[in-house]
């Protein structure tokens, strides 16, 4: 009774095209908790339908992304001349995170190698289309391992992949639940994982998940962590203080280092032992 009781949420939840490319599994995640939550429930009804795909829009409103037929097109185009950096443009600027770095991708990667060395593998938690800035790292070689919920941004990535091989980017994207842990623990050894506004995300109680992350990562995967915050409110307006003092706070305690890069929109924290 109960699976046929999740399987009718799973379709009605699903039913809005917002929600309908996200991962089965985190979908269903959310309405095992709600269910959970409300043990009398015996039927699917509206409010309950529409209090499910309220907290997905909370947790996960970055990644639900508009049309996505625009960007499928520009590949088709990349896939002729992988070298175009106006059709890269274009492809990033069709998520939001990505259009504000715009401008400031190749300064950041700049700076942060600078600090981290170069890479010779990334891991992306979160990666929205990020990895397509990868013009933008100036690097011969990357191993680069993606990670996202969204099974559209998946199937577009690995597409990305095959096209930027010849490139010297040798990339893989999956879906992942960051807050699995024992799939965290699956993840490949790296040199740099990318946490990009993706905090904000997991922390929507406490931050305990963020920081469980961020120790169990630079302890057992990697040598740094380059998290970042947006420093703009959602009306666009700067931030009183765009700083994450608790989260430096949480990094000192943990006897972790770390430097920060500026732009005008995000702050970016790298993090070492």
């Amino acid at each position: 009774m109960e699976s046929q009781l999740i399987q009718q949420y799973m379709q009605e939840v699903k039913a809005n095209k917002k929600y309908s490319t996200l991962a089965d599994e985190i979908v269903l995640q959310e309405i095992k908790e709600y269910l959970r939550k409300n043990p009398t429930l015996k039927r699917v009804d509206k409010q309950s339908v529409k209090d499910i795909r309220a907290k997905l829009h909370r947790l996960y409103s970055s990644y639900l992304r508009g049309k996505k037929s625009k960007r499928d097109k520009l590949l088709q185009e990349l896939k002729a001349n992988s070298e175009n950096l106006n059709l890269i443009n274009k492809i990033l600027a069709s998520a939001v995170s990505t259009k504000e770095r715009l401008d400031d991708y190749q300064e950041i990667y700049k700076k942060i190698f600078q600090i981290t060395g170069i890479p010779k593998t990334i891991i992306d938690l979160g990666a929205g289309l990020n990895p397509v800035s990868f013009s933008y790292m100036n690097l011969e070689q990357l191993n680069y391992y993606s990670y996202d919920i969204d099974n559209q941004d998946i199937d577009f990535l690995n597409k990305y992949f095959e096209i930027m091989k010849s490139k010297g980017l040798n990339g893989k994207a999956e879906i992942l639940n960051i807050l699995d842990f024992k799939k965290i623990k699956n993840l490949p050894s790296t040199d740099i994982v990318f946490m990009f506004k993706l905090l904000d995300l997991i922390n929507t109680k406490n931050s305990k998940p963020g920081e469980e992350l961020i120790k169990y990562l630079i302890n057992n995967k990697t040598k740094f962590i380059i998290a970042s915050f947006s420093t703009r409110t959602i009306s666009g307006k700067p931030m009183n203080l765009p700083k994450r003092k608790g989260f430096e706070l949480m990094l000192q305690r943990n006897n972790l280092k770390f430097q920060t890069i500026k732009t005008n929109n995000e702050i970016f924290y790298v993090i070492h032992k």
